[in-house]
């Protein structure tokens, strides 16, 4: 079953490992990651700050967001996001 976005639109910039957010499946809550390094990689790509996460995260949201579900789909439990993904 694809995840759904977390209605409350919150999430965590941790930076050491990147940024946590939440998804649902039906009324199950899973905890997801975009890495460090994929948020950072992305940031270059973009020619954007490579510090600014939460900016790299929120412009890429959809993306990352549609990534993780595809991992949960395939059995990923806590879907991780890697560099190079979205």
């Amino acid at each position: 079953m694809p995840l759904t976005p977390d209605p409350s639109g919150t999430f965590q910039v941790d930076g050491f490992v990147g940024v946590k957010f939440a998804m649902f499946d039906g009324q199950i809550r899973v905890l997801c990651l975009a890495t460090w390094e994929s948020l950072q990689d992305r940031a270059a790509l973009d020619g954007t700050d490579q510090r600014d996460l939460a900016g790299t995260f929120e412009r890429h949201r959809g993306a990352i967001e549609a990534v993780a579900s595809n991992h949960y789909d395939r059995g990923e439990a806590d879907p991780l996001i890697r560099s190079g993904e979205f």
